[in-house]
C-alpha cells in the first residue's frame, strides 16, 4: 500500500511536467505585440505574406512593426551613422537604433546578413552583433534584443556563388550567433531547422526563387517557429499571455537624440573593404 501510494505521488508531481498546455497561435502570436522586426529582402518577403495575411486577418500580427530594405546588410545595419544602404521609415532614412528610438518598443527582432556574407567572415560577423547590442543598449535601454537564426539558402545559392560549403558556414555563423547572444544578453530565435529539408538546406517548397527567398510556405513556416518560441517562453514560465513585459520607458530627450540629426551630426563610419 505505501510503495502504491508513493508511486501515485510520484505521478502527481510529473503530471505538470508530463503534459504542456499548448496555446492558440493566436494568443502565442500576442507574444510579438509591441514588436519591430528589422531586416532585409528575407524579411521583405515576410512582410509581404504578413499583409496578405491581414487582408482576411487584419489582427494577424497587428502589433508587429515590420521595416526591412532590400539588400542591407548587417555591417549597415549595425551602424549608428546613415549608410548608402539604410532603413526608411516614415518616409525618412533611419538607423536602426533612431527607428527604434521613435517606435519605443518592448522587443526588436533582427534578420540581418546574407548581404555581407556572414557565412565567409564570421568573426566579423559576431563583432557587428556585437556593435548592434552595444549601441541599443546605450541608446534604447529597457528594449529587449532577439536575433534571428540565418536562414538556409538552397543547393542553387551554392553553386551559383561558387561556395560549395556556404550552407555548413551558415550553420556555424548560427552556432556563433546563439554564444554570443547569451554572451550579450540577447536572446536567440531559430527559424532555420524548419526551413531546411532531409539535406540541411532549405527546402525547395519554402523558396519563391530556389535560392535564399522564401515563399509564402516558407513565410507560413516562420510563422509556426514564432509560435513554437513564444511557447516554449510560456512553458519556462518567461511569458503569460496578456502580462506587459515592457521595459522602462526612453525619456523624451533621450528619444530625440538622434531622430533630429543630420548624417553630419551622426558619428563617423567605417569604410567596408572594397574585396569583403
Amino acid at each position: 500500500m505505501k510503495r502504491l501510494l508513493a508511486l501515485l505521488l510520484v505521478l502527481i508531481s510529473l503530471a505538470p511536467c508530463a503534459v504542456a498546455e499548448r496555446l492558440p497561435d493566436e494568443v502565442l502570436l500576442t507574444y510579438y505585440d509591441d514588436s519591430i522586426f528589422f531586416g532585409d529582402s528575407i524579411t521583405q518577403g515576410f512582410r509581404r505574406y504578413v499583409s496578405n495575411r491581414q487582408q482576411t486577418d487584419p489582427g494577424f500580427m497587428s502589433g508587429v512593426e515590420i521595416v526591412c530594405t532590400a539588400s542591407i546588410s548587417l555591417y549597415e545595419g549595425s551602424r549608428r551613422g546613415l549608410q548608402t544602404n539604410r532603413f526608411r521609415y516614415r518616409g525618412q532614412d533611419r538607423t536602426l537604433y533612431q527607428i527604434t528610438q521613435q517606435i519605443r518598443p518592448q522587443k526588436v527582432f533582427i534578420l540581418l546578413g546574407l548581404n555581407d556574407p556572414v557565412g565567409i567572415q564570421i568573426e566579423k560577423a559576431m563583432g557587428w552583433i556585437r556593435d548592434i547590442m552595444r549601441g541599443m543598449d546605450e541608446l534604447c535601454p529597457g528594449v529587449e534584443v532577439y536575433f534571428f537564426s540565418m536562414t538556409p539558402v538552397t543547393p542553387g545559392y551554392c553553386s551559383q556563388k561558387n561556395r560549395p560549403r556556404y550552407q555548413e558556414q551558415v550553420d556555424e555563423y548560427n552556432a556563433r550567433l546563439i554564444m554570443v547572444c547569451t554572451d550579450m544578453g540577447a536572446h536567440y530565435v531559430d527559424i532555420a531547422t524548419p526551413l531546411k529539408d532531409e539535406n540541411g538546406y532549405l527546402a525547395y517548397d519554402y523558396s519563391s526563387d530556389k535560392i535564399c527567398h522564401l515563399s509564402d510556405e516558407g513565410a507560413a513556416v516562420w510563422v509556426q517557429a514564432l509560435c513554437d518560441y513564444a511557447q516554449e517562453q510560456y512553458d519556462l514560465g518567461l511569458w503569460v499571455p496578456g502580462q506587459n513585459n515592457a521595459g522602462p520607458e526612453l525619456t523624451p530627450s533621450t528619444a530625440t537624440d538622434l531622430d533630429g540629426a543630420t548624417p553630419s551630426d551622426l558619428p563617423s563610419v567605417l569604410t567596408l573593404d572594397p574585396n569583403y
